[in-house]
């Protein structure tokens, strides 16, 4: 969802709030969610040639800036209008610090403390843990947690990662912003398998690309053939392109297809998934440099067992 459509939820749900005491059924809410919608693009097309004049508004600025100087500026100006905000915040430290991921991660550190304490002068842990993230105000908290959570990753700090991973689950447990796929990662790479398959369990053994792939390596990393093979399989079945992409990986042959790749998100079950998932989690795939090789072998093998069992041709 878009930060333009996180801001109309928002000033929605503060109109619904003033208007409480004329909701008597879903029909009423519903009207006044209509009433509402016209009220504010009657609003927008009234301001559309004015100023800026909330955080927000200089927020969406920033969004839209073409260039890292004006992206700062904004910035600046949404930080006067309000010095805590999570998101004005989030983006200036992610700016200045790009280059330098350990201050970065010092820096998320003080304001996911800010954040925390929002959140409980707001009493939204109270009122929300499970579904963080079906609120709009929770949503800058979430995106400080799981900025934090990406940096420890990138730190190397991967027992602390985990922690973050697990409270994002616990704060959100429909997982909307898809912490799940790194958290196994995290899981194989330290030869977790308890809590690997419990995690999988967790989301109703979903045979799903990011999770079948590393559940593949964590079986080759302790030495189980026969499972990492079966997964290998499963993910054969699951992901149309697994063969193809494991040729590709053995023979360090993927360079195109990365090449290739939209920078706008991937198709599920293809090529594209498969390379956004080497990716992100290339500290796991560079830890079993043979893996692939080994992986590319049992499809083939798979291929040529068919082919040899099939029914002879009868001479005529």
């Amino acid at each position: 969802m878009s930060r333009e459509a996180e801001k109309v939820l928002k000033e929605l749900q503060r109109f619904l709030d003033s208007h409480a005491d004329e909701i008597k059924s879903e029909d009423d809410a519903n009207a006044l969610a209509e009433q509402f919608l016209a009220e504010y693009d009657q609003k927008c097309a009234a301001q559309k040639d004015h100023a800026p004049e909330t955080a927000d508004d200089y927020l969406d600025l920033a969004e839209q800036a073409t260039s890292k100087k004006k992206h700062m500026e904004y910035l600046r100006k949404a930080l006067e209008l309000e010095p805590d905000n999570l998101d004005a915040r989030l983006q200036m430290i992610t700016s200045i610090t790009e280059h330098h991921l350990d201050e970065q991660r010092l820096a998320l550190q003080e304001l996911l403390a800010l954040a925390e304490q929002q959140m409980k002068e707001a009493g939204a842990f109270k009122e929300y843990t499970g579904e963080f993230w079906t609120a709009p105000e929770t949503r800058p908290y979430m995106r400080v947690r799981y900025t934090y959570f990406d940096v420890l990753i990138s730190c190397g700090m991967m027992r602390q990662a985990i922690s973050e991973g697990q409270r994002l689950l616990e704060l959100c447990e429909s997982d909307d912003l898809g912490v799940r796929y790194q958290l196994m990662h995290l899981y194989v790479f330290m030869e977790d398998e308890m809590h690997a398959l419990a995690l999988h369990k967790q989301f109703d053994s979903y045979e799903e690309t990011q999770m079948l792939l590393p559940l593949a390596v964590l079986y080759y990393k302790l030495n189980q053939f026969d499972k990492a093979e079966d997964y290998i399989k499963r993910l054969s079945k699951a992901n149309k392109d697994t063969k193809k992409f494991l040729r590709a990986a053995a023979h360090d042959e993927l360079d195109d297809y990365i090449d290739e790749l939209n920078p706008y998100g991937y198709q599920p079950f293809t090529m594209e998934e498969l390379l956004d998932e080497l990716m992100k989690s290339s500290y796991l795939f560079d830890s079993v440099p043979y893996f692939f090789a080994w992986a590319s072998k049992v499809l083939v093998t798979k291929s040529t067992s068919k082919k040899s069992t099939g029914k002879p041709h009868l001479l005529n």
